[in-house]
């Protein structure tokens, strides 16, 4: 079990003190500290587990956000999460596992996460998702480091994030992961670019029933983005780990309503002539009334998605529960069905209270999932928002195994 080697926030306050004082003119920082609290309801398929009462856990974290440029074209960023989870839910998880090391598990080239302390009934750690330097030069642009590729359109679902994919119900990450990469643009005119991004991380082999092996792997791409017909289009070829990949996408309007889409082809390189390939693709549509009323409508298609139950041949309960509530997942496991349907309202109640209610279906196995919140503006730099996360199914389906979740969230912004 690896640990911090507890010098790292004297370093990163050093960093900060050491810039003389013509530097401090560009030097930015910003940060949070947030108060989340997870009450858990189990379905019936994890008594078997011991899952059997309502389960509780709470979360302290804080970020620090660092952007410092000691030259004009030039500029450093880092970004630092700090994350102390405790209570008995942590204590039921290392009943089954080490919820420490699967806490700081870093699939990153680089290993930026460190477990600080850890006992039985809490776990405190620290993470650099963004760690890069970006230069800049007329019209190109080039960052190194640890950071984020977002080649995605959509709200939900984003088969073109080939580098980073996010999981949607992962709602406090606004930040979303990093990767560790280079990129490279060229700005061909105002509104086209070229890119060329590679990102070296490691994956999860399994090797047989009872092994897993960490392999190196490397995902490369070359996009060309440009706007036609108030439209932007974006085009792309490359490899993500084991397959040969290549996508399109777009985001613009109709009649006032946003629209927007993407899709992604995968052809496994090592079998490219006994296999068809998979395609991903996911279409988005949002309005805004007058009353501010805001309606998200999306879809999502995987063709080597299941058309019965969505975890019936794909690792049964444990599976559905790792690919449900993984930080970050890959963009071919957007969706375990062949098809999922998206909807949200959003509206302003007040100037200062939000409320929107979201939910998908999967028209397979008729399981669903109901998304309720309300967030509250307290202040200029404080919120309160409280969040349900309501799944519905039979067992094995896409969103049956897992219950009710409700959060309170409490978040400062300095």
């Amino acid at each position: 079990m690896k640990r911090a080697p507890g010098l790292i926030f004297i370093v990163f306050i050093l960093l900060i003190l050491s810039i003389n004082v013509s530097a401090q003119s560009k030097l930015r920082t910003t940060g949070f500290v947030e108060y989340l609290n997870n009450t858990w309801i189990p379905s019936t398929t994890y008594s078997a587990f011991g899952f059997t009462d309502w389960q509780n856990q709470s979360s302290v974290y804080n970020r620090f956000n660092l952007w410092w440029s000691p030259v004009n074209n030039l500029e450093f960023h880092a970004g630092i999460r700090n994350n102390f989870t405790f209570g008995p839910l942590v204590v039921q998880y290392n009943k089954f596992f080490d919820y420490a090391d699967l806490a700081t598990y870093d699939d990153g080239y680089l290993d930026l996460t460190w477990l600080i302390s850890t006992n039985n009934s809490y776990i405190f750690f620290t993470n650099l998702d963004r760690l890069n330097m970006k230069w800049t030069k007329e019209k190109f642009e080039l960052t190194i480091g640890r950071q984020r590729i977002n080649w995605g359109t959509n709200l939900v679902w984003n088969p073109n994030d080939i580098f980073n994919a996010f999981n949607y119900f992962d709602f406090n990450y606004i930040e979303r992961p990093g990767s560790d990469a280079a990129l490279l643009e060229y700005y061909t005119s105002d509104f086209s670019s070229i890119q060329l991004a590679g990102k070296l991380s490691y994956r999860q082999e399994v090797m047989d029933s009872l092994t897993l092996e960490k392999k190196l792997s490397l995902t490369a791409a070359a996009l060309y983005k440009f706007n036609k017909w108030s439209y932007d289009f974006q085009f792309f070829g490359g490899i993500m780990q084991t397959d040969f990949t290549a996508g399109l996408g777009w985001a613009g309007n109709i009649g006032g309503a946003g629209f927007s889409g993407e899709a992604t082809w995968f052809k496994d390189i090592d079998n490219f002539s006994d296999t068809t390939g998979i395609i991903i693709a996911s279409i988005s549509a949002n309005y805004i009334f007058k009353n501010q009323l805001l309606v998200n409508l999306s879809i999502i298609y995987n063709s080597n998605g299941s058309t019965g139950d969505a975890y019936k041949n794909n690792n049964g309960v444990m599976g559905s529960f790792s690919t449900m509530f993984s930080s970050s997942l890959n963009v071919k496991n957007l969706t375990p069905s062949r098809f999922d349907i998206f909807g949200q309202l959003s509206y302003p109640a007040t100037p200062l209270i939000n409320v929107s209610l979201s939910g998908m279906f999967n028209p397979y196995d008729h399981s669903s999932y109901i998304g309720p919140s309300a967030t509250f503006s307290l202040t200029d730099n404080m919120s309160l928002m409280l969040v349900g996360q309501l799944f519905i199914g039979d067992t094995l389906t896409e969103f049956g195994d897992f219950g009710q979740m409700y959060f309170l969230d409490l978040k400062w912004n300095f």
